[in-house]
């Protein structure tokens, strides 16, 4: 006995094909919608970093401005171009930066959330669902052939 006749066969993997594919339509949206935002989360992130280091910079800097007469003397020339008595001021480039960039903020991502991100999910789901299914109503029709000989498919 078949379970699937010939033409009967396809229904049901052609059926679970085109749900996997609707599903991973949807699905591949959601998950460039879900990378999208974790790139703004990462973003913000470095930039609360950044912001904190600023902080932390600036707060030390005051401490030191009030504390230290030398912290004093020292912004008086770097930042204001004040001068002793007999000294000449040199100013170079001022708007150069340091050598080295700031680490950018890394946001941990679930193995399903990576999944979801694979720009290959709406085309891969449905290539999957059709083999397993097709494989699964073959499995099924050889297991029901070899437990019995065949059966008409037609109606009484």
């Amino acid at each position: 006995m078949h379970v699937f006749s010939a033409r009967s066969f396809w229904l049901p993997v052609l059926l679970a094909t085109l749900v996997a594919a609707f599903f991973g339509a949807i699905l591949g949206r959601r998950g460039r919608q879900w990378e999208r935002a974790l790139a703004r989360q990462a973003l913000w992130e470095g930039r609360l970093a950044r912001t904190k280091e600023d902080d932390e910079r600036a707060r030390a800097e005051r401490d030191a401005l009030l504390s230290s007469p030398e912290a004093i003397e020292r912004v008086a020339r770097e930042e204001y171009g004040f001068a002793a008595p007999d000294e000449t001021v040199t100013d170079f480039d001022s708007t150069a930066r340091p050598i080295g960039a700031r680490p950018r903020a890394q946001v941990r991502v679930s193995a399903l959330d990576r999944l979801l991100m694979w720009r290959q999910l709406p085309l891969a789901l449905p290539a999957t669902v059709f083999l397993v299914t097709a494989f699964i109503c073959a499995l099924l029709n050889a297991s029901s052939a070899a437990r019995g000989g065949r059966v008409s498919s037609s109606s009484p």
